[in-house]
């Protein structure tokens, strides 16, 4: 609109030059005209670099997929046309559940973009991304109440997830993980596992809920302060879905209860240690 306006005034200032001109130098009806046509044709092919910009700009905002690489469009238009054609099926309760949950993933981008908690259902996920995400000096602090073998020895993810830890802790991120046991069962389950994470370079340590009083305020939970992110899971019984914050107060005041809980924890390998 501007850019129009501008184009209109700078016109018309144009013309009165241009007859200014013809009158002050003697200039011929033809050369007038020349002049003008080749203003107008001037304007006219801005006018077409405004409409371009202004197709672009609708372009974009009708289908925002085109800002995204080639590979990331095809898999929005992927998801779009599945979520299409499970919307017109509407068979069974499972597909409901899934188009429900779907639906929630607006709320949630909306969430994070403007920096505020959000849900995830994906533990190992969540961490994952935190974790790759550190650079070598800087830490990952977890308060972990992941206590039996086969959350880290079965399954693709689990298996990736203490890759991944391994890995990182190699390149020089601090990674220091707190076991949260109920039993001293649970502790001869889970130590083949703690050793493992002792020799790959993680700080390594446990607590009995029972001696914790009230200083754990979550099932679990892990902190990087330097990425300003919490992921926060609120009950022992529902692993999978966990909060994803970066509020700072919430981050500081975890940071608060890690160093809390880890001076009342027993580390793998000191003279303290109970079987």
């Amino acid at each position: 609109m501007f850019l129009r306006i501008f184009i209109g005034l700078f016109g018309i200032v144009f013309i009165v030059l241009t007859f200014w001109l013809s009158a002050h130098f003697h200039l011929s009806t033809s050369t007038k005209l020349v002049i003008i046509l080749a203003f107008a044709l001037a304007t006219f092919f801005a006018e077409v670099i405004i409409a371009i910009d202004n197709l672009e700009k609708r372009l974009k905002n009708a289908f925002p997929s085109l800002e995204l690489s080639l590979k990331d469009q095809i898999a929005v238009n992927e998801t779009i046309k599945l979520y299409n054609k499970l919307k017109r099926s509407h068979t069974g309760i499972s597909t409901r559940i899934a188009l429900a949950d779907f639906e929630k993933i607006h709320h949630v981008l909306y969430q994070a973009e403007k920096g505020g908690d959000f849900v995830f259902h994906d533990i190992y996920s969540s961490s994952m991304i935190l974790l790759a995400a550190l650079e070598p000096g800087q830490s990952f602090k977890v308060v972990s109440n992941l206590t039996k073998r086969f959350y880290w020895k079965s399954g693709r993810d689990m298996t990736e997830h203490a890759k991944l830890n391994y890995r990182q802790a190699k390149r020089g991120i601090h990674i220091e993980r707190i076991f949260i046991l109920n039993t001293k069962d649970e502790l001869s389950e889970i130590k083949e596992i703690m050793a493992e994470q002792k020799e790959n370079n993680i700080d390594v340590s446990y607590a009995f809920r029972g001696d914790l009083d009230k200083m754990l305020p979550y099932a679990s939970f892990a902190i990087s302060v330097e990425q300003t992110t919490g992921i926060i899971s609120h009950r022992e019984d529902s692993l999978g879905k966990v909060t994803i914050t970066s509020n700072d107060e919430i981050i500081t005041d975890l940071a608060t209860k890690f160093d809390d809980i880890k001076r009342q924890s027993i580390k793998l390998g000191s003279e303290i240690y109970q079987a």
